[in-house]
């Protein structure tokens, strides 16, 4: 047999008169007719008459004031070349000789040396944890993100070797 839980002592008046204006005021606020005004409309935008100056050409057409920047326009359209894109692939260090496999999308997977590559790109130099290459005279750094690893051959059992 369980025992009897205890009873809440009961309430005064006022607790329970404070709580019904509550839930009145609660139940009032839910029901309470709300009235909602229609979004004013934008307003009407004036259009300039066709014969302005400023609708025959666009506002960002070259010819629509003098230049007045120094150079040519070419030389400011032309801009820096584009940068290679370039992943490093791996670097192989071997003793003075050292390669990087470059991926730059060709498709072409060779081992490149300092003074070789591919297009207007040349490796200038290797290290260890990245590739400097040369375009058209301005030197780009492609890291090698990949872990360094070093690969020593296994020694010959004492059996195998003659």
């Amino acid at each position: 047999m369980r025992p009897a839980l205890p009873a809440l002592p009961p309430t005064g008046l006022l607790p329970r008169v404070l709580f019904g204006l509550a839930a009145a005021a609660a139940l009032a606020a839910f029901a309470w007719p709300v009235r909602i005004d229609p979004a004013p409309e934008p307003p009407a935008i004036r259009a300039e008459p066709p014969g302005e100056a400023a609708l025959r050409r666009p506002l960002f057409d070259p010819g629509r004031r003098e230049w007045t920047a120094r150079g040519s326009r070419e030389t400011v359209a032309e801009g820096d070349p584009p940068r290679p894109v370039l992943i490093v692939r791996g670097i192989r260090l071997d003793g003075a000789a050292a390669s990087a496999l470059i991926d730059d999308g060709s498709g072409d997977r060779t081992w490149l040396r300092t003074g070789e590559g591919r297009a207007d790109w040349r490796v200038v130099a290797i290290a260890a944890d990245h590739v400097t290459v040369d375009q058209r005279g301005r030197a780009f750094t492609a890291a090698f993100m990949g872990p360094p690893a070093t690969l020593r051959p296994k020694p010959l059992d004492a059996g195998l070797r003659r």
